[in-house]
């Protein structure tokens, strides 16, 4: 009989323990699924932060480029096997053209140009202001004292750098009409170790507001990078994009206008590299963080935009041109406190001698070709 109490005692104690650690792990698991909801809860509020950010500084842009929407252009093809050059003109006292060629061979570039052309008493007068995109290649890093910002200097681990201008870009242009809206689209995919990388940039002949919500004006383009499947080494790491946007004529200077812009400024014009300051990450939104620095010449700005860990990575820039005040730059920016007053662009009289403008615009894209000049990435990066 005591035996048999023993053993139940012992039976009871060894139940008691197990009672007792289930209800510690009931504890700890509950603990844990709160940590991961509360996790989970403000991932969901940060990007609905990053929704509403990007939503007024989309209104904030549309404010500054709306006035521009109803002007109807006709524009110039151009392509080859590895580029395609876009002019879209008017004519008001003189021919005013933007221009947009896109290269595909080497390094993906952009380039963005203002030509005015005026004719008065029978002096000749052709200004232009030219900025360049180049898209070098992505960096995965370790992001060792978490700000989001690959920097070396402070000790950031470098995975890896995939070199776009060792990559095979097929260059392909599509016409299409989305509400009434002429447009064109121009794709540089590369494929490399299972990821595809693709550089995306659509124009159009009039102002239009994409599904997205950016609005787009006729001197300008928008810029879609989509990265994915990339071949990462680690599930910690980060990528960095490394692009640079410098002027082509020597007398440009070139601006680091925001968080968000740079500018490239020649006297009284302007061509600017603007981007979102959130990207879709697998279908989330994220911040982008973006670091800029300036060349030894200071002639060019190199922007790195970093984006977090994930398996299909969306970003929107734009690329775009104007002339008159620097604070007539529809940037990514958000509201001042101050309102600023809505530029005022002049309208658009209809094109009436094409014969004269084809001519014109000749003369600019073959000075255009002469004067575009190749920037050479830092070292540091190869």
């Amino acid at each position: 009989m005591a035996m048999a109490q023993k053993n139940f005692a012992k039976i009871a104690s060894v139940a008691l323990i197990a009672i007792l650690l289930a209800s510690s792990l009931a504890v700890v698991g509950a603990n844990v699924a709160y940590a991961k909801s509360d996790k989970a809860s403000e991932m969901q509020k940060k990007a609905k932060e990053l929704q509403e950010r990007l939503r007024e500084m989309q209104e904030l842009r549309f404010e500054r480029v709306k006035k521009m929407f109803n002007e109807k252009r006709i524009i110039f093809l151009d392509r080859g096997p590895n580029y395609v050059n876009f002019v879209s003109t008017k004519t008001e006292g003189g021919v005013q053209s933007f221009i947009l060629r896109i290269h595909s061979e080497g390094t993906p570039s952009i380039y963005a140009a203002l030509a005015n052309y005026t004719k008065e008493d029978g002096n000749r007068t052709l200004y232009w202001v030219n900025g360049m995109l180049k898209v070098y290649g992505l960096i995965e890093y370790i992001d060792k004292n978490g700000d989001g910002i690959y920097r070396q200097n402070d000790n950031d681990t470098r995975l890896q750098y995939v070199n776009f201008a060792r990559l095979d870009w097929k260059l392909t242009v599509t016409k299409f009409t989305a509400d009434d809206v002429q447009g064109w689209k121009v794709q540089m995919i590369a494929k490399d170790r299972g990821a595809t990388y693709n550089i995306t940039t659509q124009v159009f002949n009039t102002g239009v507001r994409l599904s997205d919500g950016t609005p787009v004006s006729p001197y300008e383009a928008k810029i879609d990078f989509s990265f994915e499947n990339f071949p990462w080494s680690s599930t910690e790491s980060r990528l960095a994009l490394i692009t640079s946007f410098t002027g082509v004529s020597g007398a440009a200077s070139v601006i680091h206008y925001s968080n968000t812009t740079e500018v490239v400024k020649e006297r009284n014009a302007y061509a600017y590299f603007t981007w979102a300051p959130s990207a879709t990450v697998d279908g989330n939104m994220a911040e982008v963080k973006a670091y800029t620095r300036s060349s030894r010449s200071e002639m060019m700005n190199y922007t790195e935009l970093n984006y977090p860990h994930g398996s299909k990575i969306v970003h929107d820039p734009v690329i775009g041109v104007l002339s008159g005040s620097i604070e007539d730059v529809p940037a990514y920016q958000l509201p001042a406190s101050v309102v600023q007053p809505t530029p005022v662009f002049p309208g658009l009289t209809l094109l009436a001698t094409t014969v004269a403008v084809l001519a014109i615009v000749g003369v600019i894209i073959a000075a255009a070709r002469k004067m575009i000049v190749e920037p050479k990435i830092l070292k540091t990066l190869h």
